[in-house]
């Protein structure tokens, strides 16, 4: 076992070394490989040569951006990708907060500002006070 975790050291020292300098992986990149693989394991089944030339180009361009010395130009791609992102990551969180809440915590949404309120379940009919612009409402937990 010793030597294992020699070679799995000597392994990382040799790509912290390589990539060092290099945009690495970014939230693009994630992304880009992830569709990639979701292509493949449908290419599986298909056998679609369309897809699998789109999973070959999103993970290539996946490999190009983490191994890329250009790193503002990188940046700016990224910001870019993000700022197009931001109404599906926030909506994503939100269920994602939503299940892992489930048990103890109820969501609604203010009428008037549409803020997300948390409130605690089993509490019965209670009366919600939005923080944000301290309207009022009566829901059912």
């Amino acid at each position: 076992m010793d030597k294992f975790r020699q070679f799995q050291y000597r392994l990382q020292m040799q790509l912290m070394q390589m990539l060092y300098g290099r945009n690495g992986v970014d939230a693009l990149a994630k992304t880009c490989n992830t569709v990639a693989i979701i292509l493949m394991a449908i290419n599986i089944f298909l056998n679609s040569t369309i897809i699998y030339f789109l999973w070959v180009g999103l993970f290539g361009y996946s490999i190009f951006r983490i191994f890329s010395k250009n790193i503002p130009k990188r940046y700016a791609e990224n910001q870019k990708f993000l700022e197009m992102t931001v109404l599906p990551r926030k909506r994503m969180n939100l269920v994602k907060m939503q299940w892992r809440d489930r048990s103890t915590s109820k969501y609604y949404m203010c009428s008037k500002c549409h803020q997300q309120i948390r409130v605690p379940k089993g509490k019965g009919k209670i009366e919600i006070r939005c923080p944000k612009c301290s309207n009022r409402f009566i829901k059912r937990t």
